[in-house]
Order: C-alpha cells, then structure tokens, then sequence
C-alpha cells in the first residue's frame, strides 16, 4: 500500500462518497484553490503555515503526489472541510515511530463559521473522516499529529478513539503522536458520556500532561 497510496485510495473511492451527511470528493486545484486559501488565511488556520501564500505556492503545496491526497468535503451543498491524507514512510512523521502496512496519516482544516454555529458539526466531520479512513479505505490505522497548542483538537481526537502515545517535536510544531483504529473507534462511539464530551486529558498517556492553552477554534489536525 505504501508505494501505490494515492492510486490505492482514489481507486476505492466513487466520485462522490458520502458518509453520515457529508459528500467527499476530490479536490479540484482550479476550483478549490480560492475557497483554500480564503481558510489558511483566517487566524484560527496558523498551523497549516499557509498565510500569505499566493494561488500558485498553495497550488504546489496541495498537488497531489504517489504519497498523498486532499479531499474536499461537502455538507447541504458547500464546502465545509479539506482532509488530506498521505503515508507516513513518505512524510516527516515516519522518522518518529515505527511505520506499519496500513498506516494512514491525516491533516484537516475547516471552514469558518457560516453564520450560528451548529453544536457537535466538528466531531461528526472528524468521525466521518475516520470511517473513510478505517472503514471505506479499509487502513488498520489513522495517524494523527496535532499542535500540542491545538486543546480542543485534543478533546474532539479523544471522542472519536484516537489516543496519543508520546509527545514528538517535528520541523514546524511540537506535536502529539497519535493512533485510532477501526475497534478504538468503534469503542470510543460506544462509550457513554453525560456530556457528550471526553476530557481532553484521557486522549493523552499519562506521562504527558494535558496541555493548559486558551480556547482555540478548531481548524486543523
């Protein structure tokens, strides 16, 4: 799977595939690459390091490759998130675990609020990402990443099962590693919750303390 990943996933993939409401489709260069840069420019949108950058330069970044891919993802007939996703033998991140077949790493972003916030619309983005990835895609693992500064990314990876094995320092962000497979998911969707939300500390081991921030708008992973 490693050395056909794009080819692989693209393959199992209609032209449209919904999942729970949302419609993923391909990302289009030519017809995404405005609404794109329009996210990485908003404030909440600093750890994809895209502010700034013109058509061309995201154009470049955004390309899919043999080792990655970007989805866009639609909900009542707009654009609501991007998902990429790539493997992690070919990225930064294979340098700080040990890969295994059936990995599949994930960055997402997602749109600014249009008009009242719709309470619990993130964590249905993110768990319909982890049944394209566990279930359609048919991966033994989703592989995360996400900003240590990033809380309320902690707590929605919690809700959908992705626990975080250590604390790990890339080239643009210090960052906690992270897994989720098709059975911690299916768990993590089985447990019950008075709130409807897990303490972002029970996603972290519990040698790594949970990380004391201001709120942020969740935007990335």
């Amino acid at each position: 799977m490693a050395s056909l990943f794009s080819s692989h996933c693209l393959t199992q993939l209609s032209a449209i595939t919904s999942i729970n409401g949302f419609q993923f489709r391909a990302l289009d260069l030519k017809q995404d690459l405005p609404t794109l840069q329009s996210w990485f420019n908003q404030e909440y949108a600093q750890f994809w390091g895209m502010q700034g950058l013109n058509l061309a330069a995201i154009e470049n970044l955004m390309a899919a490759t043999q080792h990655k891919f970007a989805l866009m993802g639609e909900w009542q007939g707009k654009s609501l998130f991007m998902v990429e996703l790539y493997d992690p033998a070919h990225d930064e991140i294979g340098h700080h675990y040990r890969v295994a077949p059936g990995d599949c790493g994930m960055h997402l972003i997602i749109a600014p609020p249009d008009g009242s916030p719709i309470s619990g619309l993130s964590f249905k983005v993110m768990d319909a990402i982890a049944q394209l990835v566990l279930e359609k895609l048919a991966f033994n693992r989703l592989v995360v990443e996400p900003d240590q500064l990033n809380s309320k990314i902690h707590r929605l990876n919690s809700r959908v099962g992705i626990r975080y094995e250590k604390a790990i320092q890339l080239s643009t962000k210090a960052a906690y590693l992270g897994f989720c497979t098709a059975a911690e998911r299916q768990l993590a969707s089985n447990a019950p919750s008075s709130t409807g939300l897990v303490q972002t500390s029970s996603a972290l081991p519990s040698s790594l303390a949970a990380p004391v921030t201001s709120p942020m708008t969740l935007s990335t992973l």
